[in-house]
Parts: structure tokens; C-alpha cells; sequence
């Protein structure tokens, strides 16, 4: 089913980042960490580090933050089983402000070296109940135009 291979992320990797000169040991570290994905949405992942770090030497840790991300919208993205039933949350009124007021004292802390962490911070509280999920996408939306970004993280 998938396309890309290992080998062609790797050579996407040496052209994306011509300059750097990885070491044995990090060639080994970045297959041990790489090989087993799904190589087309790691292809994509790499393409969007190269966006947002336009730096000689690429961290591994990049690469596997922006294909957790990109898994996590894949995911959302497929549909549920017909006989999957929803469960319905009832967030309490209290419960909800609560939490967003906590947040918004995050996100006002936010930069945009750190956005993806407050992201990822508002969809947990969105997962574990704390959080309506009206408040978290109105949360996501603030955190995004008070730090000038659009297109889903994008530097516009």
C-alpha cells in the first residue's frame, strides 16, 4: 500500500539536509527510530521539519513529534465503525471554565518554539474530560492568531 520506502525517506533526508554529516552511530539511531514507520506519512513529516526548522543539522526528535502529529490528524480522519457506539461527555459548565482559564494562562505564556506543547496540552484536557471540546478548538484558535500562525500551525 504505501509508496515510499525506507531507503527513499533516507535519501529525502540527505538531500533535505545536504550539509550534515550524521555519525554511525546516529545513521543507526534514525533507522532504529525511522525504518518501521509508515514511510509516507514519514516522508510528509520530514518535509514539514524541513518547513519549520530550516536549520544544517535536523534533531530526531523533530521528525518524530511532527509524524506523531501528523498520525494523530490521520487518525481523526478515519471514519468510526458503524457499530462503534459514541459515548456522550457531559463536561460540567464549572469543570470547563475552570480548565480554560488555566489554559489561557498557558497559552499566554506560549511561543512559538513551545505552541505544539500547548496544543498538545489542550487536546489532553480535551481527552480526559476537563475541557468541552468548543473550548479547546476556541482555545486552539487563540493560541494560533495571538501567535500569528494559521493553516494548522503554519507560519503564515
Amino acid at each position: 500500500m504505501s509508496e515510499r520506502t525506507w531507503d527513499h525517506n533516507r535519501t529525502a533526508i540527505n538531500q533535505l539536509w545536504p550539509h550534515c554529516q550524521w555519525t554511525d552511530e546516529e545513521r543507526r539511531l534514525l533507522t532504529d527510530d525511522l525504518a518501521s514507520l509508515d514511510q509516507d506519512v514519514l516522508y510528509d513529516a520530514l518535509r514539514n521539519v524541513k518547513r519549520e526548522h530550516d536549520t544544517l543539522y535536523p534533531q530526531l526528535r523533530w521528525f518524530r513529534d511532527e509524524y506523531r502529529s501528523l498520525e494523530r490528524l490521520r487518525s481523526l480522519r478515519k471514519p468510526q465503525p458503524a457499530t462503534e457506539k459514541r459515548k456522550v461527555v457531559d463536561v460540567g459548565k464549572d469543570l470547563d471554565e475552570r480548565t480554560r482559564d488555566e489554559l489561557m494562562l498557558v497559552i499566554q505564556d506560549a511561543t512559538l518554539e513551545n505552541y505544539r506543547e500547548v496544543v498538545s496540552l489542550v487536546a489532553a484536557k480535551a481527552g480526559a474530560e476537563q475541557i468541552r471540546m468548543q473550548t479547546a478548538f476556541a482555545l486552539n484558535k487563540y493560541l494560533y492568531e495571538r501567535l500569528g500562525l494559521s493553516n494548522g500551525g503554519r507560519v503564515s
